[in-house]
């Protein structure tokens, strides 16, 4: 077995701290991204990085050299794209040449990172019920997975992960949405929430996510999918708890899912427009809908290695972080 573990999208939100949990166990690590100086100089100095993306083709075929096991977080998670073709380039084509270069490698392993939407009690609401459109994160990441499966079909060893709504310190983007949507709440600017009927999300927090990636590297079985999640709570309840820990209490306004709905239009026709897009209509409705999960099967099988903080204490080093942020912009 090779040595060398090849991090797709390590500049990302998750994979900056895949990354770092890797070197910490003194492992071997190489990337593939675009921007080595998005990579912090303390980290860029012990990785080797391959310059390009998921689909240069010659990058990638440098970046497979000798490798033993990927970790592939490389994707498109934003909540709208000017490009419509963006999401099928970066989810599925990226994918496909992921999984061709690690055959052709000889890659002992892929561990593909997908997300908790596409688990079969989520895409039965769209695939086979019909009851709404999927976003299209949801439907290019549900057809990455079947490159997934037909690399398995050749032979090839590959293992799925589902994280769940991760959080966490980092930049607040559409990857880290509960981290933003709690550093506007308390900022007095989120005061609107959908009135969904306190279904619930499940929520992670990022260093565990990054942990379960590697563990299912280390001890997943060839062709399971493994949920990378935490702990079940509804949007209010979330909320509530941090109120509770930082003594910040805002009234938010329940509305309407018809008025939501409307409001994700109005910010998709203001992205056409140029203008910053934070919600979209398909991805209101995904959150009328409950998703929490059982991560059961997950600790069982990593063998007892995947253990998630409880979220009242990953909140509270989240809202600890905010507040080492904003006051080092306060005194900046």
């Amino acid at each position: 077995m090779r040595d060398i573990t090849l991090v797709t999208g390590a500049t990302g939100f998750i994979g900056q701290y895949v990354v770092k949990q890797l070197l910490k166990e003194g492992e071997l690590v190489r990337i593939l991204c675009r921007r080595p100086e998005a990579i912090p100089p303390d980290v860029r100095q012990r990785i080797d990085i391959v310059k390009g993306d998921i689909l240069d083709r010659h990058a990638m075929k440098r970046a497979m050299a000798g490798v033993g096991t990927v970790l592939h977080l490389a994707g498109c998670a934003r909540a709208w794209s000017r490009n419509p073709r963006e999401f099928w380039d970066v989810n599925v084509k990226g994918t496909e040449l992921v999984l061709d270069f690690a055959e052709r490698a000889g890659v002992d392993r892929v561990v593909h990172v997908s997300t908790v939407l596409t688990l079969p009690e989520f895409v039965r609401t769209w695939l086979l019920e019909q009851r709404r459109k999927p976003t299209e994160y949801e439907y290019t990441k549900l057809m990455a997975e079947r490159h997934v499966l037909a690399y398995r079909a050749r032979g090839g060893d590959a293992v799925v992960v589902h994280p769940t709504r991760v959080y966490g310190p980092g930049p607040l983007t559409d990857a880290n949405g509960t981290a933003k949507m709690i550093a506007l709440y308390l900022a007095g600017r989120f005061r609107l929430r959908v009135s969904d009927g306190d279904v619930l999300g499940n929520y992670a927090h990022v260093e565990d996510v990054a942990c379960g990636m590697i563990l299912a590297a280390r001890r997943g079985q060839s062709g399971t999918h493994y949920v990378l999640g935490g702990e079940n709570a509804s949007i209010r309840q979330l909320f509530d708890l941090v109120a509770e820990l930082t003594g910040v209490r805002r009234h938010m306004l329940a509305v309407r899912p018809a008025a939501a709905i409307g409001v994700g239009h109005l910010s998709e026709f203001w992205g056409r427009l140029g203008g910053q897009v934070l919600i979209t209509a398909d991805w209101v409705r995904v959150y009328l809908e409950d998703q929490g999960v059982d991560i059961a099967q997950t600790v069982r099988e990593l063998g007892g290695g995947y253990r998630p903080r409880p979220l009242r204490v990953g909140i509270a080093q989240t809202l600890e972080w905010l507040g080492a942020v904003r006051e080092n912009e306060l005194a900046a």
